[in-house]
Formats: C-alpha cells, sequence, structure tokens
C-alpha cells in the first residue's frame, strides 16, 4: 500500500526542519500522540547528513483478522536520515519503520522545501508491504491507514509546536 503526506507549515526550511529533528521535540511529539516509554536512541550527524532513531511503543486498535499478526502496543523503531540542505535550503531524505515481531515493512521518501516566503512543504511517501500469503494485503491496508492517520496527527503536532514560537 502506498501512504503520502503532504503539508504546508507557515515557517522557513530551517525552522521546519528544526522541528523535525530535535530530540526533545520529537519526545513531546511522540508522547503527545500517545506513544509509550519515548527514547531517541541515535542522532548524529556525518559529513551533513542527519540520522535520528526513535523507538517508542505504539497503542493500535487491532481487528479481529491481524490479532495474530498485531499487538495493541507494538515496539516501533524509526529511522529518518536527512541529506545536507541544498543551497536553497531543501532537504531530502528517507524513513523507514519496523515493529517487533511485525511482519510488515513500512518506509519511503522525505523531501522538505520553500514553497513561498516563511512557509515550508514537507512531502513524505512509502509503501507499506507484507509478505504473508492470502492476508499480507490486508494487513498492509490496514497497517498503512494507520500510518497514514498518525502522520496527519503528527501534522497536527508540528503546526500547534511551529505556532508556539519555540
Amino acid at each position: 500500500m502506498k501512504v503520502k503526506s503532504i503539508h504546508t507549515y507557515a515557517a522557513t526550511p530551517a525552522v521546519v526542519f528544526a522541528a523535525m529533528t530535535t530530540a526533545d521535540v520529537l519526545t513531546e511529539k511522540y508522547t503527545t500522540l500517545g506513544h509509550k516509554d519515548v527514547t531517541i536512541t541515535d542522532r548524529t550527524e556525518t559529513k551533513g547528513v542527519l540520522r535520528i532513531t526513535s523507538k517508542r511503543k505504539v497503542p493500535m486498535e487491532v481487528p479481529g483478522f491481524a490479532k495474530r499478526f498485531l499487538n495493541p502496543l507494538n515496539t516501533v523503531e524509526q529511522t529518518d536520515e536527512w541529506q545536507p540542505a541544498t543551497a536553497k535550503g531543501e532537504r531530502h531524505g528517507t524513513w523507514k519503520v519496523s515493529a517487533s515481531g511485525v511482519p510488515v515493512s513500512v518506509g519511503g521518501t522525505l523531501h522538505l522545501l520553500a514553497v513561498a516566503k516563511g512557509r515550508t512543504l514537507v512531502e513524505i511517501t512509502g509503501d507499506v508491504t507484507c509478505s504473508i500469503p492470502l492476508v499480507g494485503g490486508k494487513l498492509a491496508a490496514y497497517v498503512g491507514g494507520d500510518v497514514e492517520r498518525t502522520m496527519r496527527a503528527e501534522e497536527d503536532f508540528n503546526d500547534s509546536y511551529l505556532a508556539r514560537g519555540k
């Protein structure tokens, strides 16, 4: 299943990038979304490439068909890797999410670019796949829907955070 989020923020690319990559902000965001035991396990920059890895327990309503594969609380690890900013301040990167014991792969691309004075467009695209015969497509579609709901909730948090002017 394909997932996609396109959102425009009322802030410059540098400010949006900082909000999306600062450990304390990420911890606050995930906690606000109801995630538990949030930790930023890695935040390193090498030759301008920024890698951020978080680990957290994510609650999920699990439908009957998926109870053999998903838990109501799944331990998730997410790694975002951002390339250095271009001369225009654009950033491109990748993201990958894995959940312990869950047979689903999730990941894709990140794009952050200035679209008008003081505004930034963030586009996140990805694929959700599952290799289990018969129910794999249904499971990927369910998890994909949950990923898109989370993307919308993250957009709302980012908007609120940026509006606070931190």
